[in-house]
């Protein structure tokens, strides 16, 4: 869920990159979630408008905006090459395409068109915050209060109000959910670069920021886009 509360800019010129040897090519798995913050691929051919999620890299990426749709991938694994699901006619999910090698072989999915927002006020539940345990199932230290300016993280480039950064072989006490990721501002020459991306307009309990982490019941937040 990532819905405009606020007139926002729509960048319609940027495509979500390939994809190469993923484990949800060709079953429809999702790619990224609307809400991702994202960066521009600086080695993209022709030097493209080419966009991937925030994820774990020894390099800073530097967030661009947000990801407006949802991709995934087709369905050229359990059904033929363009197949639609009924549920995603009207939806504006992206669908990737495969992609073929030299010999005809699948190898991933094609480079797709996605809308980027950027600025505006949105409501989100693609998020996660500083918490007291690695386990999917634990706490939130804190609520996520008005102000509160949030960061990329590296799970699934959700934003996050976690400034702590991760040891490399635990996730205590971080917003991230991913074994030796790293979160938030961080330091230079970890996984991002020291940009903001929002600020809390509406925020969440705690306990309801436990239960949308993991997945029991979704309480969007409010925030404003800061890139």
């Amino acid at each position: 869920m990532f819905i405009p509360r606020h007139p926002v800019v729509e960048n319609q010129f940027c495509s979500y990159g390939a994809q190469t040897g993923t484990s949800t090519a060709g079953v429809g798995g999702v790619v990224c979630y609307a809400g991702t913050v994202v960066y521009l691929d600086g080695t993209a051919t022709n030097e493209e408008p080419i966009v991937y999620k925030m994820a774990y890299n020894a390099t800073p990426y530097v967030p661009f905006g947000f990801a407006m749709q949802k991709v995934k991938t087709g369905y050229h694994q359990v059904h033929p090459t363009g197949y639609m699901m009924p549920g995603d006619l009207g939806s504006s999910d992206v669908i990737a395409q495969p992609d073929y090698d030299a010999n005809g072989n699948i190898q991933g999915t094609k480079e797709i068109p996605l809308g980027v927002a950027h600025l505006g006020i949105w409501d989100t539940v693609h998020y996660t915050c500083l918490k007291t345990s690695s386990s999917l199932v634990s706490t939130p230290t804190a609520a996520i209060i008005p102000g509160q300016a949030l960061y990329a993280a590296a799970d699934e480039g959700k934003v996050t109000n976690s400034t702590t950064e991760a040891d490399g072989t635990t996730t205590d006490d971080t917003g991230d959910i991913g074994t030796g990721d790293r979160v938030g501002p961080a330091v230079i020459g970890s996984d991002h670069s020291l940009a903001q991306v929002a600020v809390v307009v509406k925020g969440a309990s705690i306990a309801k920021a436990a239960a949308n982490i993991n997945n029991t019941t979704l309480y969007p937040i409010r925030i404003k886009l800061m890139v």
